[in-house]
């Protein structure tokens, strides 16, 4: 019994080392979740008034970015990076690419 007790607190420190080593903790930072404003647009790119993240636009309307046919295009997102504001305040796209695109499934 007196030969197995330091074998014993043998093992429970090596057993202790390895564990501290095994398992490291993780001190990077998580990346930020971005929330985007896009500025949204109906089929004919004509401006539906309202900028809108990506969540509540699809919480407003009911369209969603499903891929499932049949599926009918209702409007257009774009980021305010790609979009210009004239004198008057109304946002025109300046690529033909919206980076959003919301669909109804009828």
């Amino acid at each position: 019994m007196k030969q197995t007790k330091p074998a014993l607190l043998l093992l429970a420190f090596v057993i202790m080392l390895t564990a501290f080593s095994v398992v490291t903790p993780d001190l990077r930072s998580k990346p930020t979740i971005r929330q985007t404003n896009y500025y949204w647009f109906d089929a004919s790119t004509n401006w539906l008034g309202r900028q809108a993240t990506l969540a509540s636009e699809i919480a407003f309307t009911g369209y969603d970015e499903g891929t499932s046919n049949p599926k009918t295009l209702q409007e257009k997102g774009w980021t305010p990076g790609n979009v210009s504001v004239d004198s008057w305040g109304v946002p025109h796209p300046l690529n033909g690419t919206p980076d959003k695109l919301l669909y109804s499934h009828p």
